[in-house]
């Protein structure tokens, strides 16, 4: 059983290239893949059931990512999720993009290549379709034309430079 960052009790798993700041705050059963980011003041909270987050996705300052169900939350490859974006759903795919103050909300799934715009919401119980785009006040939607390569292209530079950054300025959790 770990504790980070004044968690309750849990067991933490890491892959080896996962970057996680000592003070996000992680708590329950959690794991998190290899080359995710978890940024400081980031909230993982595995309440009744685990979260399992896969590859090189990027949790912004005071994101959070909360599991209400006993099934397991799952956070596919290659997510952004932006500061203060909440995912408390059943799971999202890859790719996807969360904006500022985002949700992903009550048992609702995200699909793959999606935008959750800015304080922009999932309705509670909804299955949100690849490509899917939420934007606006009053909030619309729309199909993405894109093929999304270029966000992927610019997430693996952001990656590679919070990589060599983060270190430099943070304490971080050593994967054992």
């Amino acid at each position: 059983m770990l504790k980070k960052g004044g968690a309750k009790e849990g067991s933490l798993h890491l892959a080896p290239q996962a970057l996680v700041c000592k003070n996000a705050i992680i708590e329950g059963d959690v794991q998190i893949g290899n080359g995710t980011v978890v940024h400081v003041g980031a909230s993982i909270i595995a309440k009744n059931g685990p979260i399992i987050i896969g590859s090189n996705n990027i949790i912004s300052e005071r994101a959070v990512i909360i599991n209400r169900n006993s099934t397991p939350l799952m956070v596919g490859d290659y997510n952004l999720l932006e500061t203060e974006s909440q995912i408390e759903g059943r799971g999202i795919g890859h790719k996807n993009v969360i904006q500022v103050r985002g949700k992903v909300v009550g048992q609702s799934t995200l699909g793959n290549n999606c935008v959750v715009g800015a304080m922009c919401a999932t309705d509670p119980d909804e299955n949100v379709p690849d490509n899917t785009v939420l934007f606006g006040n009053p909030q619309a939607r729309r199909i993405r034309a894109d093929n999304n390569s270029e966000h992927l292209a610019m997430h693996m530079k952001h990656l590679e430079y919070i990589h060599e950054m983060l270190p430099r300025y943070n304490h971080i959790i050593e994967a054992e």
